[in-house]
Order: structure tokens, then C-alpha cells, then sequence
């Protein structure tokens, strides 16, 4: 579901809109632009920052084949107008194809889910690399 090359271990943004910034531009498939166009636009409806120190910004891409997935990893953590007004230290950003509702929604419960689990999160955060980090969102979210 989430591929090494969309994975940042050691994000240093300041802010919301920087740390999106840095997300964007590692899908290197997609226009870093339209993805903060749609990603921004969800923003604005409410913060996705869902507490615990975790936000999944998502959004609806016009064009695109397949759900993309993108994480940043921020020790220090952002502010991100979180629900329980704690810092991020977790983003996992999710685009999906315009046309697809059901899958949308599927994948981003199914995020929620597993990143309510404390043991879940702490695994992100201690992990050492980017492919530990894949192999554990392969073995815990699925895209059927």
C-alpha cells in the first residue's frame, strides 16, 4: 500500500501547510500542486488531525489509476488544528481516484483504525527505516 520511495522518516516542517508541501512533492507521480489544491481544500472543511498525535490528510484526485498513500514521520510534531490539540507526529496522506467513494472511505477508516493503536504508532515511530515502516502498513492495511 505504501511504497518506500513515499515514505519521510525525518520530516523537519514548521507548519501544516509545509509538512503537506514536503508530502506532495514526494508522490513524484503526481503534480505536487493539484495535490495541495485538493488536499488543502479538505483542510479548510476541517483538520484531519484525528488525535493521538496523527492526522491523515486525504482527498479526491481527478485522473488518478489507483489510491496513492504518502506518510512523514515528525519527532518533534507540527501543529495541525488536531481535534485534542496536540502536535502530529503522524501524517498519512491518501489520494484516490475521483470516481471511487466507496473505496475513499474503506481505506480511510481503515487508516484511522490501526493508527488508534497506541502499539501501531509506537512501531512508526521507533522504526529505523522506510521499509520497515512499508512492511508494517502491508501487513496491517490492505487495499481490497
Amino acid at each position: 500500500m505504501i511504497t518506500i520511495e513515499h515514505i519521510c522518516l525525518d520530516s523537519q516542517a514548521l507548519s501544516k501547510r509545509a509538512l503537506i508541501t514536503e508530502m506532495a512533492h514526494v508522490l513524484s507521480s503526481i503534480d505536487p500542486d493539484s495535490v495541495m489544491e485538493v488536499v488543502m481544500a479538505r483542510e479548510q472543511l476541517g483538520s484531519t488531525g484525528i488525535g493521538h498525535g496523527v492526522a491523515i490528510p486525504h482527498g479526491r484526485m481527478p485522473d488518478l489509476a489507483a489510491p496513492m498513500v504518502a506518510l512523514a514521520r515528525h519527532h518533534e510534531g507540527v501543529d495541525f488544528d488536531s481535534i485534542d490539540g496536540k502536535p502530529v507526529h503522524i501524517v498519512v496522506l491518501l489520494l484516490v481516484p475521483d470516481s471511487d467513494d466507496r473505496q475513499h472511505l474503506e481505506l480511510l477508516a481503515q487508516l484511522a483504525r490501526n493508527l488508534q493503536l497506541e502499539s501501531f504508532r509506537e512501531q512508526i515511530m521507533q522504526a529505523e527505516d522506510c521499509s520497515t515502516v512499508a512492511e508494517l502498513f502491508a501487513s496491517q492495511v490492505t487495499l481490497d
